[in-house]
């Protein structure tokens, strides 16, 4: 395995699991503070370190295409705004085991997207891959499966499950979008972008949610987790993501999402003291068997973005 096939790999893991924590800090930011709010505080924290960086960096062009532009909207309206108002809605109302089966939705998602729109030829090895992820954040779900639930669930119920649906939906097309830009638009500049077009798309609601707020309510805790949100959850996380994806298919960053649910599942039993439960154990197992099967395929880049001279990233 060569050197650029494992940072990728890296990067990947460690986003994906960044992106999974969001689950679990968004659920404790928002019983805390109006959705649009908080999210637009924590994003306004990641532009004040983006933008810095990106003008000291010395290495990218503010400028983008035409096309890069359209693409770089709709990842920040599909992948960020809408990922973020759905799921944390969707969280209020469905129930987390439920949430959690919705979720382990997306390698299959990602690699179904990438395959009718990107065109991309799933090995077998990517194959074995997603069925494994598929089947290990699943299997995290049986328990909650074969438990009759001691109330059925309520119609608020099925609309939470159909927004965080909403969420894997928005979070796939990220992947296939990047990959779309991957070649003109590096990584840093992207992140940015993206960021900022979300933090405008906040912040009409944002504004009316703050002028009704007691914001003397707010805890050093609350303020802690709006910048955890801020530069890890977003600046950190999608950085590392589409550094990652712009270096492999976007079926292999398909089975590289399996870490998201992981990662909520277990934080949520770390930090919010959910029960623990050995399928937990046997779920990651798969998760890792997943890995592994990909981590064999020989495929890094797609051979257009190999050969494209205007390939950058930050």
């Amino acid at each position: 395995m060569n050197h650029s096939r494992i940072i990728a790999y890296f990067e990947l893991t460690i986003a994906a699991i960044l992106i999974g924590s969001s689950i679990v800090a968004g659920k404790i930011t928002t019983m805390q503070m109006p959705v649009f709010l908080s999210q637009a505080i924590s994003l306004i924290i990641a532009l004040l370190l983006l933008i810095p960086i990106l003008m000291l960096s010395g290495k990218t062009t503010l400028r983008v295409g035409r096309k890069d532009f359209l693409f770089l909207l709709l990842q920040a309206f599909l992948g960020m705004f809408l990922f973020r108002v759905f799921m944390l809605y969707g969280l209020r109302t469905a129930l987390a085991t439920e949430a959690g089966i919705v979720t382990s939705l997306t390698p299959a998602v990602v690699a179904f997207l990438s395959y009718m729109i990107l065109k991309e030829k799933l090995t077998n090895p990517i194959k074995i891959g997603i069925v494994c992820s598929i089947l290990g954040v699943v299997s995290i779900q049986v328990p909650g499966w074969l438990i009759p639930s001691s109330s059925p669930p309520s119609q608020a119920s099925y609309i939470g499950l159909l927004l965080i649906l909403g969420a894997v939906v928005g979070e796939s097309m990220l992947t296939i979008l990047r990959k779309m830009t991957a070649s003109n638009v590096s990584s840093l500049l992207g992140t940015t972008y993206v960021t900022l077009f979300s933090f405008i798309m906040f912040l009409p609601i944002a504004l009316i949610e703050a002028k009704q707020y007691d914001f003397s309510s707010v805890t050093v805790g609350d303020i802690g987790l709006l910048f955890y949100y801020g530069i890890f959850v977003t600046a950190l996380a999608y950085i590392l993501w589409f550094r990652g994806v712009s270096k492999v298919s976007a079926g292999t960053a398909a089975v590289y999402t399996s870490c998201i649910p992981l990662s909520t599942v277990l934080l949520s039993y770390g930090i919010l003291n959910e029960p623990f439960s050995w399928s937990h154990l046997v779920g990651g197992a798969f998760v890792c068997l997943g890995i592994w099967q990909v981590s064999k395929s020989d495929s890094l880049v797609p051979r257009k973005l190999k050969k494209s001279p205007k390939s950058s990233s930050a």
